[in-house]
């Protein structure tokens, strides 16, 4: 089994060149695509597209109880109030 890699190893390093080990998946040990701390601090993080709650919580505009809400800008929504 492959040793796992670390996302930072998939970040845009900002040059044009691909690495081909990370494009085949090759268990490559050269550091040679992996990107720096410098080249990481103009990647947004991921933010996520819904959430779900067991118990339920509100929903950010109307208030309902619901146990999945989606991202509506900056608001967690139920499904009533998301716009689709």
């Amino acid at each position: 089994m492959p040793e796992d890699r670390s996302l930072d190893d998939f970040a845009s390093s900002g040059t044009d060149t691909e690495d081909p080990d990370v494009e085949t998946g090759s268990d490559s040990d050269s550091a040679g695509g992996a990107a720096t701390e410098g080249d990481l601090a103009d990647v947004e993080p991921a933010e996520s597209t819904s959430t779900w709650t067991a118990d339920g919580t509100a929903c950010d505009r109307c208030g309902a109880t619901v146990t999945r809400r989606w991202r509506d800008g900056a608001d967690l929504v139920c499904p009533e109030c998301a716009e689709w």
